[in-house]
């Protein structure tokens, strides 16, 4: 049986981002690699992927929960930097 790990190595996702993925689709960690190796393959799927750490970060803010929103934000940061915002579809 293959790990979360053993999956990492097959898609172009950190755990962070596969953990947005996770949280916002209220999926397990395994799924949410799977959905993410999906969404990467086109850009609405990256524009989805920016959308979900959009809304992840705004929720936060929203909550006034500011260390997750921070956290959130750097996650976000990294992800973009990898994967500019696609025009959207």
């Amino acid at each position: 049986m293959l790990s979360l790990f053993d999956c990492m190595d097959f898609i172009d996702l950190d755990s962070d981002t596969i953990d947005v993925i996770a949280r916002h689709d209220r999926l397990p960690a395994m799924l949410a690699a799977q959905r993410g190796s999906q969404l990467l393959a086109d850009p609405n799927g990256i524009w989805q992927l920016h959308q979900m750490h959009r809304e992840l970060i705004e929720q936060a803010a929203r909550r006034g929960l500011l260390g997750q929103e921070k956290t959130l934000r750097r996650i976000y940061a990294a992800f973009s930097r990898k994967y500019p915002m696609p025009r959207q579809m």
